[in-house]
């Protein structure tokens, strides 16, 4: 091992120790505020942060998911019944159906965000201007490193 590879490797291994448990964390702290918000499971969370992201049928989010299209419909019925995600058949093609998310439920997804947020505020409050400068220029090396090349 080259000397220089040394200090690349240590950066890999704290990568890997401190990414994972970090993001685990806020998207727990995200997922259980919305489904104690919407009364909903963590799948029809998924689901609906799927539509959100563009994913318009039953066939795509499934997928995207990587579930059988009966096991998403079930999702999208108990999320239509709860009055999250509407259905609307496309006109040149009676077959397919697209789906929404309805203002509440758009709403309830922007208010859980900002929530999230809000806390991860809190948990960093304590950071010095020091510490949040060089966690953001780390932030940018990472994005600019591992990010798509669309994103970048």
């Amino acid at each position: 091992m080259s000397p220089s590879e040394s200090p690349v490797l240590r950066t890999v291994d704290i990568l890997l120790e401190t990414l994972p448990p970090v993001w685990d964390r806020i998207r727990s702290n995200l997922r259980s505020a919305a489904m104690k918000g919407f009364g909903i499971t963590l799948e029809q969370f998924h689901v609906l942060r799927h539509i959100r992201r563009g994913c318009a049928s039953v066939g795509e989010l499934a997928d995207k998911k990587q579930i059988s299209r009966s096991a998403v419909s079930q999702e999208v019925d108990a999320l239509a019944a709860k009055g999250l995600v509407t259905r609307t058949q496309v006109s040149e093609d009676r077959r397919c159906v697209r789906l929404e998310l309805t203002p509440i439920a758009r709403e309830a997804l922007d208010s859980n965000v900002q929530k999230n947020r809000a806390w991860m505020r809190g948990e960093m409050a304590s950071w010095t201007p020091e510490e949040l400068d060089v966690v953001r220029a780390a932030m940018d090396i990472l994005k600019r490193t591992f990010a798509p090349e669309e994103s970048r």
